[in-house]
């Protein structure tokens, strides 16, 4: 019998030393009080293990609506530069088509190509560099 790492040679050695420092008239009556303080104690540890419980799933609970929230954020925010890229690319196009026939067919100087790097200009005739 092992309470609290107190064997039976510990608790009658308590239990003696109480009954000299309290008397045996008032032994029964400091037990009881002891016993009460214990079940207070208890009682206490329970409804604060419950609260911090309680707490807990509400935290968890409103972390859970803020991950949702957040990944629904990050996907209409990827929806939209998914939809400003396709018109800045579609814009590029149809800019790059515009300077084709403008030019006749080729590429003006100066002109971005498909990458999107310009070409330098060609050098025309008498220039030295």
């Amino acid at each position: 019998m092992d309470f609290l790492g107190i064997g039976l040679p510990e608790l009658v050695v308590i239990l003696v030393l109480a009954l000299i420092v309290v008397g045996p008239k008032r032994l029964p009556e400091a037990a009881a009080q002891i016993a009460r303080a214990i079940r207070e104690v208890r009682r206490y540890s329970a409804g604060m293990t419950q609260e911090l419980s309680e707490m807990v799933k509400e935290i968890e609970t409103e972390y859970t609506g803020l991950k949702g929230e957040l990944k629904e954020a990050g996907q209409e925010m990827r929806r939209g530069v998914e939809a400003v890229s396709g018109e800045l690319t579609g814009a590029a196009e149809e800019a790059r088509q515009g300077l084709m026939e403008a030019s006749g067919g080729e590429p003006q100087a100066g002109a971005a190509s498909k990458d999107g790097v310009a070409k330098p200009p060609a050098p025309q005739s008498g220039e030295e560099h």
